[in-house]
């Protein structure tokens, strides 16, 4: 049996919006079992923004996950979910202090670094998941995935850019998995596209020490890169980040093709609100083992990168 976890104390990280440009301080602090993870707007009182995705708002999730309550917003959510994904927290207060998280680096290692160093402790109640109870595939727009049960989280995505910029990779999620091979991956853009984002409000805090740049040949900043396929296992970063937006971890086998956060969660959407999770420790369906299943068609989003 598996305990859940929150950190020891609380732990501080300062940086600037990849998208606002602003400073904004992050504050990670202790919750009680059973809380989830829930983000704190500190600079507007007590706005209080569970990490779900029936807070996620489709129209403002262009190219960052973004949760909104009605009345206040939390943008960029997806790196430090996935770092908690990684490190299997369960119950976290996530203070800040902006409408914004601090990019960093572009990846997740600060943040592990951070929450390693106020440190993890378990607590008295079990972890519980959800899993997924049959196959089912989803498609929109030449973006697909298939979800299958497992008793693991297990992923493997393709991205493909055209031009012959085509990666593939895929991991059954642990911590040292996640620590050596997804957490470093930092986010990318084309140089090209670098005019278009900052013409919408967006990249203001983007730089060649947060960002991989792909200019028209080759990345204009290799000193930066950490594996040669970053760009697609940034991806599973994200798509980890964007799967923890449930009151409990999920399990599963998924299979994606051209992801993107807004297709990411409109799919978690679905399973959640079709009754295709369950709640451990109930067994899975004999019958839901095949990797044939119903599909899907996600409806299309405004924004789907």
């Amino acid at each position: 049996m598996k305990l859940q976890k929150t950190l020891v104390r609380p732990v501080e990280i300062r940086g600037v919006g990849l998208h606002s440009g602003r400073e904004v301080s992050l504050v990670l602090r202790p919750a009680p079992e059973n809380h989830g993870i829930v983000f704190h707007r500190s600079d507007l009182g007590s706005v209080y923004i569970p990490a779900h995705v029936r807070f996620v708002s489709r129209e403002r999730s262009t190219l960052s996950t973004v949760l909104f309550d009605g009345q206040a917003t939390v943008q960029t959510v997806e790196h430090l979910l996935s770092a908690l994904a990684g490190l299997s927290v369960d119950n976290v207060i996530a203070e800040v202090d902006g409408a914004e998280l601090p990019i960093l680096d572009g990846s997740a290692r600060n943040v592990i670094e951070a929450i390693r160093e106020g440190g993890l402790c378990e607590q008295r109640k079990a972890q519980s998941f959800y899993r997924i109870t049959r196959a089912e595939e989803f498609s929109s727009e030449g973006r697909y995935m298939s979800v299958a049960p497992s008793e693991n989280f297990e992923v493997d995505y393709e991205i493909d850019f055209g031009g012959g910029l085509v990666q593939r990779a895929g991991f059954i999620l642990s911590e040292g998995i996640y620590d050596r091979e997804i957490s470093r991956a930092k986010t990318f853009c084309f140089e090209s596209d670098i005019q278009k984002m900052r013409s919408m409000g967006l990249a203001k805090g983007g730089s060649l020490s947060n960002a991989l740049v792909m200019g028209k040949e080759a990345l204009l900043n290799p000193e930066q890169q950490t594996y040669d396929d970053e760009f697609v296992r940034h991806k599973i970063l994200d798509f980890l980040g964007d799967m923890r937006l449930l009151d409990r971890p999920i399990l599963g086998r998924f299979v994606v093709r051209r992801g993107g956060h807004a297709f990411h969660t409109d799919c978690l959407r679905t399973l959640w609100e079709s009754g295709n999770l369950a709640i451990s420790p109930v067994a899975d369906s004999p019958a839901s083992s095949s990797l044939k299943g119903r599909k899907s068609q996600i409806p299309v989003s405004p924004a789907l990168r």
